[in-house]
């Protein structure tokens, strides 16, 4: 298993988990998620331990979670307390449940040791919660693929001009610099493109008359956080770091969930600090980001195909990797951790 289970994944998106028992397979585990009319989420297995009927297929009463084959009932921490026909509910009849936490939107679950469990641990991106900044919500992106390989995919600022050349890729900074910088949490990885010709998103979202100064900062969290902070300021006026005026910057945020070994969901959203109001923009560029990450999918996809069917063959390094590898060592580290002599390729 390449799964780091001693982690916060994000379970599904807040707004989709409402009354109604929601089933998720995270981590190859198969979950049922409510709300209860406390508001509060809630996980557990989905499984009645009485017949095996998906509890997904039940329904919510109050704060907890009603079998529907026979009525079992059971509370937010997994037991039985209500058991229709007899006086008690088997002392034995309890689920596993799982620490749930609900925040930027989302739904976060943790699937490994509860007593680790530490709500201080999920990932906050501080801009998401500031005013003028405007939050637009994307998709849940299905990959047929491991969770590695999109995380290869958001270390590598250098297959943009290649996968995604009508939106983010700039053929003036195909040779530019990459740098990236070991992190506590993760791994840094960076491409600053100075005095250049906007990319085609820059060109839709900017308002530049003339060459900018744009920066690629991949923030990639273990095990499976990115967050991309990219943007533009007319050349010489600023950076990521402020100053420029009409300067131009973005969070595109991506959460992935490894579902199976061979597929992942990409939870993405984005954070921007322009036209914050005016839903119309955020919309546009879910729509440009629809498209690239649709872009990647196909990648990603195809290369897990061919992975699988050339198990064992040595791949080819280039210099480029040096930071997808890193990141791969990290999970590696926390792999071994969690289970001696458990690693990923």
């Amino acid at each position: 298993m390449t799964f780091v289970r001693n982690a916060w994944y994000v379970a599904g998106w807040a707004h989709d988990l409402t009354d109604a028992p929601l089933a998720e397979t995270i981590l190859s585990e198969n979950v049922v998620l409510w709300r209860g009319e406390d508001g509060k989420p809630r996980a557990a297995e989905n499984v009645c331990p009485h017949r095996f009927l998906p509890l997904s297929q039940g329904r919510v009463r109050g704060n907890d979670l009603q079998c529907g084959y026979h009525g079992l009932t059971f509370d937010g921490g997994g037991v039985c307390v209500d058991a229709p026909t007899q006086d008690a509910p088997p002392t034995n009849c309890q689920i596993r449940s799982y620490p749930v936490h609900e925040n930027m939107g989302m739904i976060w679950i943790w699937v490994g040791d509860p007593a680790l469990a530490d709500t201080a641990d999920i990932y906050d991106l501080p801009e998401y919660h500031q005013d003028g900044w405007g939050v637009g919500f994307g998709d849940a992106l299905d990959v047929d693929a491991n969770y590695l390989l999109l995380c290869d995919n958001l270390c590598d600022p250098t297959h943009v001009n290649y996968v995604h050349p009508s939106t983010l890729g700039n053929p003036e900074g195909i040779n530019a610099p990459v740098t990236f910088d070991d992190k506590p949490w993760g791994v840094l990885t960076e491409r600053f493109t100075l005095n250049s010709a906007p990319t085609g998103f820059v060109d839709a979202f900017g308002s530049y008359e003339g060459r900018v100064d744009m920066w690629q900062r991949y923030l990639m969290y273990t095990p499976s956080v990115s967050i991309i902070d990219f943007g533009a300021t007319a050349t010489g006026t600023g950076s990521f770091e402020g100053g420029g005026e009409g300067r131009i910057q973005v969070y595109s945020c991506h959460f992935m969930t490894p579902i199976t070994e061979t597929r992942t969901i990409d939870r993405w959203l984005h954070v921007r600090n322009f036209l914050a109001g005016d839903a119309s923009v955020g919309d546009g560029i879910s729509d440009q980001f629809r498209n690239a990450f649709a872009e990647d999918k196909i990648i990603l996809q195809a290369v897990q195909g061919e992975e699988d069917r050339h198990a064992g063959r040595t791949k080819i390094g280039l210099d480029l990797d040096a930071s997808a590898g890193l990141f791969r060592l990290k999970v590696n580290r926390l792999l071994r951790t969690e289970a001696p002599g458990q690693a990923a390729e």
